[in-house]
């Protein structure tokens, strides 16, 4: 249902970090005068795109050369010029940490009087799509908010992206919410996200910038149940952006259990660096629940870089478990010397043992790179370490093949005899 995610005000861009060990006070100059650099550890959960980009949890520059982070370049007036995640001082491929509306390496932003204009990039530079959009462009009211969000393909022509969606729309409401709409190219009102069904939305933010509460609306305003009964998402947030759960409401405001999880509330712990540390969901009358991809919460654990190093379910108890869809307990992740690199996933029983993944087969993914950190082969692997078929779609190995500029041009599937397959 969620993962983190962006800000509201670029004033809070500036505030103090109420005492965190990690934070900086004030901007670092970069290479020219007329900009200046921020880090944060992560970004916060974002459920739409309106709210304008922010970090969560300040790190100094030492500190963000030695691990992952975003780093938020601005210009002399304090308008974002780009955000990039890296790794040290090389960016890279976002991880846990990205969310619905960050999607690739960096992002950059222009302007033009009322307007603001993303653009989306890879590591080595390269214009890329994000959910099928090639630009972003955000149209601001006279009062500097946003008004209206459309999508354009690489020919500056408007398009639909990947969840249908043609055009945001917004309105600042005398309360102090934000009335959202999103229609595709017919005009015909689209969902929140596929699989979501919220519809016209009335958004309340904190005074940090992060989303208090969302509500499923109808065009007057009235609160409208999905066919799951829920009218309502109350996010939680601490006043450095961390996520700290949710809860699922009717319109009555009563709990309720329901949409993607299936559960009346999510409740997250984070480190101090705004990872999820944990994990746990709970019914309407507080007990322990299991949610609806088949566990009772989780635990992460990352290593020095800030990459996940090892996940395992639990059960109501709080005690390793097996998930009941996924047939396995831990995910144990391998990285190269760098942190860069993923090289292998592990799928572990409760005893720390290698298990098959229930439905897909695989114990171990292994990948490898060439000397670029391209991409260059997946491998799926038995309990034995021996090459497997998946049991969902036969494939067993995956070659990626890439031109002169580093774009990924093939990627060529194999089963364990070397059968090509289409």
């Amino acid at each position: 249902m969620r993962i983190l995610a962006f800000t509201f005000l670029v004033s809070i861009m500036l505030m103090g970090c109420n005492g965190s060990t990690i934070c900086q006070s004030q901007s670092e100059p970069l290479h020219s005068e007329d900009e200046f650099v921020e880090y944060y550890s992560t970004i916060p959960l974002r459920e739409t795109p309106y709210p304008k980009p922010m970090g969560v949890v300040r790190l100094t520059k030492e500190m963000a050369i030695t691990r992952n982070h975003y780093e938020f370049l601005y210009d002399s007036i304090f308008r974002l010029k780009s955000i990039t995640f890296k790794n040290g001082v090389v960016p890279v491929i976002p991880n846990h940490t990205s969310n619905y509306f960050f999607t690739s390496t960096s992002q950059k932003f222009d302007y033009s009087e009322n307007m603001e204009y993303r653009t989306f990039y890879d590591r080595f530079g390269n214009r890329v799509n994000q959910r099928g959009a090639h630009r972003e462009v955000y149209v601001q009211g006279e009062d500097g908010r946003y008004v209206a969000l459309w999508f354009e393909n690489e020919n500056g022509n408007r398009i639909e992206n990947d969840w249908g969606i043609f055009e945001y729309k917004w309105k600042r409401e005398n309360d102090g919410s934000v009335f959202e709409s999103r229609t595709n190219k017919k005009g015909e009102l689209v969902s929140i996200r596929p699989g979501f069904e919220f519809y016209d939305l009335k958004l309340y933010y904190n005074p940090n910038g992060t989303i208090a509460l969302m509500q499923n609306v109808s065009k007057e305003g009235t609160l409208i149940e999905n066919s799951s009964g829920v009218a309502q998402d109350k996010l939680l947030f601490d006043v450095e952006g961390r996520w700290l759960g949710w809860m699922v409401l009717d319109a009555n405001g009563k709990l309720r259990k329901g949409n993607g999880p299936n559960v009346a509330k999510g409740i997250n712990k984070s480190d101090s660096f705004g990872y999820e540390k944990s994990i746990t969901f709970e019914d309407v009358d507080g007990s322990n629940i299991i949610n609806s991809h088949g566990f009772y919460g989780s635990i992460r654990n990352y290593d020095r870089f800030g990459n996940y190093a090892l996940t395992h379910f639990i059960n109501e108890n709080g005690e390793p478990d097996i998930n009941e869809q996924s047939g396995y307990c831990f995910a144990k992740y391998s990285w190269d010397n760098r942190g860069i690199n993923r090289t292998m996933i592990e799928l572990l029983n409760v005893k720390g043992e290698p298990v098959a993944h229930k439905s897909r087969g695989y114990s171990k993914i292994k990948q490898e790179y060439d000397s670029l950190d391209r991409l260059t082969q997946t491998t799926f692997l038995g309990v034995k370490g021996n090459p497997i078929d998946r049991l969902d779609n036969g494939i067993s190995k995956i070659l990626y093949s890439y031109d002169e500029k580093n774009m990924l041009i093939s990627t060529k599937r194999f089963d364990s005899n070397g059968n090509k397959m289409e």
